[in-house]
């Protein structure tokens, strides 16, 4: 199964910032490819889309509290996801808006694979198990 993890910065723009609440949630297929589940940052399932879309796509509204204080209203768009490389999409709490005055949507980036905290944290396991 593949996975996408939203790091604390983006992976193609090292510069800047993936929004607070995503970091460490993450995006994975689900069991015979039959769809892409939402993960928050503790590990919980929040939403699940069914099927396997051949484009963009938005995973059902969910409320959540992710990493803020409160639960709120989760709206994530996924523009893509390339196994092996890349996911990119959108997340607002207010939906997707469009015209004057509506909040523009903050933009995620993810990779696939392990993020480096994961990925550090089973180095030091692993040479903690090999010393031993």
């Amino acid at each position: 199964m593949a996975e996408w993890h939203i790091p604390t910065m983006k992976p193609n723009k090292p510069h800047e910032h993936n929004p607070t609440p995503l970091v460490h949630c993450k995006i994975i297929e689900t069991t015979n490819n039959s769809g892409y589940a939402f993960v928050g940052p503790r590990g919980d399932i929040h939403s699940i889309s069914l099927g396997v879309p051949q484009g963009p796509f938005e995973f059902p509204v969910f409320d959540a509290r992710l990493s803020g204080p409160r639960p709120e209203p989760w709206y994530i768009t996924v523009e893509f996801l390339e196994v092996g490389g890349l996911g990119r999409g959108k997340s607002s709490n207010s939906g997707f808006r469009h015209g004057d005055g509506a909040d523009e949507p903050d933009t995620w980036v993810a990779h696939a694979g392990a993020t480096v905290e994961e990925g550090e944290g089973k180095d030091a396991a692993a040479a903690s198990a090999s010393s031993t």
